[in-house]
């Protein structure tokens, strides 16, 4: 799911190991368990299936854990220093017109890293409906990035950075 190359492009970003991170769409807790391996502290997952959120709980990484539809706005006491999503972006739901309900989460000049399954980018027309979302939403998709996304499957993805 990109979790290895995600972590390592987010962790040249965020220098702050303590800042306050979601994980959005956390399922297991693989992406946390990356994070983790990176040095990150305070890491909050958020996941639409409970039974998701309790494996994700036995990852022992996650400073909180909640119950959250990524395609609904997320109600959050203070916003996020950034933003990790992988392996969640791709067939949808949730669709680039959820993302705004993601990079809302952000302080000013957090950053977000978010995978796309390759195949779903170009099955599901990503790239244009992304440009659209990006402007009418006014976001700060800063770079794109070709990763490795499934190795076992010879899948490749998409790594979206945005900024708060």
């Amino acid at each position: 799911m990109g979790f290895k190359p995600a972590a390592t492009e987010f962790a040249k970003r965020i220098t702050n190991k303590d800042a306050h991170i979601l994980d959005a769409g956390c399922g297991t807790g693989l992406s946390g368990v990356a994070l983790h391996k990176e040095g990150f502290t305070n890491i909050e997952g958020r996941d639409l299936s409970p039974e998701m959120l309790d494996e994700a709980k036995k990852t022992d990484v996650y400073t909180l854990l909640e119950e959250a539809d990524l395609t609904r706005p997320i109600q959050v006491a203070e916003n996020y220093d950034a933003i990790f999503s992988c392996g969640v972006f791709g067939f949808g739901p949730p669709d680039p017109c959820h993302l705004p309900h993601l990079l809302n989460l952000l302080k000013p000049d957090g950053f977000a890293v978010i995978t796309v399954n390759g195949k779903g980018w170009l099955e599901k027309n990503w790239p244009k409906k992304l440009e659209e979302v990006v402007k009418e939403n006014a976001l700060k998709l800063e770079e794109q990035l070709d990763i490795e996304y499934l190795e076992n499957e010879a899948i490749d993805g998409k790594l979206l950075i945005f900024r708060g």
